[in-house]
């Protein structure tokens, strides 16, 4: 598998998912909620609520994907 497959492997893998991502930043833990929209060799592009969010892959922690695809209210 070279770099350009194993980095769309994320977005495939989470297609359509509801995720949670996890990541250091300024010595502190946050955390995102949202779809993953892309990512490549360096970053996650995850579309939430509040907009964008790019995450630097070395600083991801963990990312957790639940099969809703809509957010129940």
């Amino acid at each position: 598998m070279n770099s350009e497959e194993s980095s769309n492997a994320v977005t495939s893998y989470y297609k359509g998912m509801e995720v949670k991502v996890v990541w250091k930043e300024d010595g502190k833990t946050k955390l995102g909620r949202g779809h993953i929209m892309n990512d490549d060799e360096q970053f996650i592009y995850l579309k939430g609520e509040k907009g964008l969010l790019v995450v630097n892959r070395k600083e991801i922690v963990v990312i957790k994907g639940s099969e809703n695809k809509a957010p129940t209210r």
